[in-house]
């Protein structure tokens, strides 16, 4: 049985930005119902939702090879955007904006990679890297959106920088 995945890479992006468009809508949700709730997954998910929906409406795909820099640009605006409304709101740094954050930086080197193969070293064979690019970008658009749902360390990264801290108060505990 043959399987052509072409049409789902060529609509992927509409996934992603509906997966986008459920997580801003379940975060608005949950923002009334939910009391003492912090607004930054609501934040965050609106400006992904409006960041990847206009990147999608305006994003010239006739761009030929310029397509990943303006990707790179797109990306680091976004990144721009959340630090900024963070800061401008006086938001907590939840560990769904570290996670958001992470993967538009893993996304913005993946693109600008890709550019600099592409453009500036002028690769036109293929290697790993250009599979790399379909799967990490797929990869952490789709981490990301799941990051938006769910809301919370769901791969537990933070616990490694927190255990330290842990077992110190545990053991000054020990000593009261």
């Amino acid at each position: 049985m043959y399987f052509d995945l072409t049409s789902l890479g060529i609509h992927f992006d509409t996934i992603i930005i509906w997966g986008l468009l459920m997580a801003c809508l379940y975060n608005l949700l949950l923002k009334f119902a939910v009391e003492d709730r912090s607004i930054s997954p609501l934040v965050v998910s609106f400006i992904m939702l409006l960041s990847y929906g206009l990147s999608y409406e305006f994003v010239d795909l006739n761009a030929g090879m310029y397509v990943y820099l303006i990707w790179v640009k797109y990306d680091f605006l976004t990144i721009t955007a959340l630090l900024v409304s963070h800061k401008l709101l006086k938001l907590p740094y939840t560990a769904t904006l570290k996670y958001i954050l992470a993967g538009l930086t893993v996304n913005t080197l993946i693109f600008l990679g890709i550019h600099i193969d592409i453009v500036l070293l002028e690769n036109k064979e293929y290697w790993w890297f250009w599979s790399f690019y379909s799967i990490g970008i797929t990869v952490v658009d789709f981490f990301m959106v799941v990051t938006l749902i769910f809301g919370k360390d769901w791969l537990h990264i933070g616990k490694l920088f927190t255990k330290k801290n842990n077992k110190k108060q545990i053991n000054s505990l020990k000593n009261c």
